[in-house]
């Protein structure tokens, strides 16, 4: 049976809103705080009770793991075949930390004894398998990588298992069988008709106490190295999309599994391309003579140069359209390129092309 309920330390009910537990916490705060009450021990602890409920109780996961913790310990699902009632810390405790982990055991009635606080400051120890880190970097990558979809190397520093200790950061030869828990890395205590296995607070999982720090590393476990990658940069991706490489972060910590690589593209501007979406826009140089008369010009496109047929009378600014020339995603949908017509005038001309000018721009007013 629960010692003590965090519902009641705060009085309010178990279904109780957010808003309520706030309330609730400040009222009593506010009553039991050490500077309203100096010198009142009874007065402190209750203040201290009331801190571990709120910050519990006023976190979503926290407070989602502590109803399921109560459900534990009246279920019958939970009951063992002597009659307890079972709850697993280890898992909480990796999640929330040790101090959070005790908080809740003190709150069935379980405390740290005296023997465990002398293998505490006894002994040296380290976590068990937890997993390493993520890691995130910033790539940059032109727009024709993400256009065609390519692959791209690029270097990164990364921590690996040191080889000599293989991640632990001890000297293997110096170790003995963590006589806490037997070498089995948790510990369980019974109480009433609570069960509580929970990480063994002097191993912390692993088995294990060490004396010794490994000499290759340093005691960190871990060795840093530069790694060579090719990653591939996602058709049409936008600039701040994320890319995970799974198992290139940290490695994890006695055999647990490593954390991931997170790289944010950054795309540089392309001297040629101006990007809206899916869509490219570009420009082209277009002669007098051919907007007049109609041609065609030569344009650049992501996988080189098309010709492209000019209009008679094109205007300097028009845009032409190249159905599905633009840029592709991964989901098969493609933009259009659109280019702009730039018409260059003449800056000199020769005597007799002045006059046949002339001559041209006369019928062009008379319509003749």
């Amino acid at each position: 049976m629960i010692k003590k309920d965090l519902y009641e330390i705060l009085g309010v009910k178990p279904d109780a809103s957010e808003k309520e537990i706030k309330q609730a916490f400040r009222k009593l705060a506010r009553k039991y705080h050490p500077d309203v009450n100096p010198g009142d021990k009874e007065a402190e602890a209750k203040f201290k009770e009331i801190n571990e409920a709120y910050e519990i109780l006023s976190n979503p996961e926290k407070r989602a793991e502590y109803d399921r913790l109560r459900q534990a310990a009246s279920s019958s699902r939970f009951q063992t075949d002597d009659g307890f009632h079972a709850y697993d810390f280890r898992d909480f405790n990796v999640r929330y930390g040790d101090d959070l982990g005790s908080i809740f055991e003190d709150l069935f009635g379980f405390k740290t004894t005296g023997e465990d606080q002398y293998y505490r400051d006894t002994y040296t120890y380290y976590t068990g398998p937890l997993k390493g880190e993520d890691l995130y970097f910033k790539l940059e990558c032109d727009l024709r990588d993400v256009a065609l979809g390519r692959k791209i190397e690029i270097e990164v520093p990364r921590e690996e298992l040191c080889p000599s200790c293989m991640g632990t950061g001890v000297d293997s030869k110096e170790s003995s069988v963590c006589p806490r828990c037997n070498g089995e890395g948790k510990i369980e205590v019974k109480k009433d008709n609570v069960q509580i296995f929970r990480i063994c607070p002097f191993c912390h999982g692993s088995g294990r106490l060490h004396q010794k720090k490994c000499s290759t590393c340093n005691g960190i476990g871990r060795i840093t190295k530069t790694e060579r990658l090719r990653v591939r940069i996602p058709k049409g991706a936008e600039n701040g999309t994320k890319i995970r490489v799974r198992g290139k972060g940290l490695p994890g910590i006695n055999g647990g599994e490593s954390g991931d690589l997170y790289l944010e593209l950054h795309i540089r501007p392309d001297p040629i391309f101006r990007r809206d979406g899916l869509d490219l826009h570009t420009t082209a140089n277009v002669e007098l003579c051919e907007a007049v008369l109609g041609g065609s010009v030569s344009v650049p496109t992501l996988t080189g140069m098309a010709k492209v047929k000019i209009p008679a009378g094109s205007q300097c600014g028009q845009r032409l359209r190249l159905r599905g020339k633009g840029i592709e995603d991964q989901k098969g949908n493609k933009g259009d390129l659109y280019v702009e017509l730039k018409v260059l005038i003449p800056k000199s001309l020769s005597e007799k092309a002045k006059e046949k000018f002339k001559e041209f721009c006369e019928i062009l007013k008379t319509g003749a």
